[in-house]
């Protein structure tokens, strides 16, 4: 939905997506496939309150991109709405689903949110200038580029950076084994900060500080794989939660692959002094 809404502005800055290429009717009839099958998902499960949290991250997803209130174009509004329908809304989901209201519930939201705040800032600074030619009211185009580096560089990555780890405090206290996993992540940061230094190891492309590079792949890759193969080794029928679990991160872990053979690492500094 949000590349269709934004096919003029893409062909403006010289984009190229596959729905550019996809009849329209095609395009309808998949949206359609999805919102029947997501209604029949809904009325099977009947908790309300997972329906409810379902139905606003759809309607604000779509909102961000679709006429008339698209929240992408409104500044500081896109990237907060970004922000929960990207993770916080679906995590969201996941809890009211097993019905677990908690104190680690608000921190994996804060958590949640936080990162999809990183990211679609991240997305705004590398697209500041396709924004400014198409006249998109970015958060990033709306305060300026200075200040947006600012705010991403010395608020909102440490800010999520401390937030992570009291997530990861957390997660050690419910789960021992999982101390270890996050031990070994956090001590891959200054090693990697050691090989950059020595030339063993290139950046690559510039994306995020590399100490919250470190703690995405934790939160994101390394503690679901963990966890899903905890689940499996305490029962085997939750063997299909590690397949999809691996199945998820196939792409992640094959790209990671492929740069570090190249000596190169993703998602780096924007900041050369971070």
């Amino acid at each position: 939905i949000n590349d269709f809404f934004d096919m003029p502005y893409d062909i403006t800055a010289g984009k190229k997506r596959a729905v550019h290429e996809m009849p329209k009717i095609a395009f309808i009839g998949i949206i359609l496939a999805v919102v029947f099958i997501s209604v029949l998902h809904l009325l099977y499960l009947k908790e309300i309150l997972y329906i409810i949290t379902y139905i606003t991250s759809y309607l604000l997803a779509t909102f961000y991109s679709a006429p008339p209130i698209r929240f992408k174009n409104r500044g500081l509004a896109g990237i907060v709405v970004n922000g929960l329908i990207e993770k916080t809304l679906p995590v969201l989901a996941i809890f009211a689903f097993f019905n677990h209201f908690d104190i680690d519930t608000l921190i994996f939201l804060a958590v949640s949110f936080s990162f999809g705040i990183i990211e679609i800032v991240t997305h705004q600074i590398y697209d500041y200038e396709n924004d400014l030619t198409t006249e998109i009211h970015s958060f990033v185009t709306t305060i300026g580029m200075d200040k947006a580096l600012k705010s991403y560089k010395y608020v909102i990555c440490p800010f999520s950076g401390m937030l992570i780890v009291l997530l990861c405090f957390i997660i050690s206290l419910k789960i021992s084994y999982a101390f270890l996993l996050i031990i070994a992540t956090f001590i891959s940061y200054p090693v990697l900060q050691l090989f950059i230094s020595k030339g063993w190891l290139n950046r690559g492309k510039k994306v995020i500080p590399l100490y919250i590079s470190c703690m995405n792949i934790l939160i994101n890759t390394l503690l679901p794989l963990f966890f899903t193969v905890i689940l499996s080794l305490e029962n085997r029928l939750n063997t299909i939660l590690l397949l999809v679990a691996l199945g998820s991160q196939y792409y992640v872990i094959k790209y990671n692959l492929n740069s570090l053979k190249k000596k190169a690492l993703i998602h780096f500094e924007i900041f050369d002094d971070t």
